[in-house]
């Protein structure tokens, strides 16, 4: 099986995400074209538009170490997100 990186392989312990806005428009069309567009995961990774970011992990776990290519995400860079109290609602 051939590997190709961002397509069928992402590092373990990463979700991966590609800023194809920043893409040439050829790399864009080729992204969106069915069949091929496999082989333009690559070439994303490799121009620096493919992202990593890091999930929780669990005690001993071990996360792969990333390919030349990927840009991964500070854990400071989380998008914001809701949030609630704990704290049952007594009508305040």
């Amino acid at each position: 099986m051939v590997r190709l990186e961002g397509w069928n392989h992402v590092p373990r312990g990463y979700g991966a995400s590609f800023d194809t806005g920043s893409a040439p428009w050829w790399l864009r069309a080729w992204f969106r074209t069915p069949f091929v567009d496999r082989f333009a995961y690559p070439v994303l990774v490799k121009r620096g538009l493919g992202w990593l970011t890091a999930f929780p992990m669990s005690p001993g776990e071990v996360r792969e170490p990333v390919a030349k290519g990927w840009r991964v995400r500070p854990d400071s860079d989380d998008p914001p997100a809701a949030w609630s109290s704990l704290r049952p609602d007594d009508g305040r």
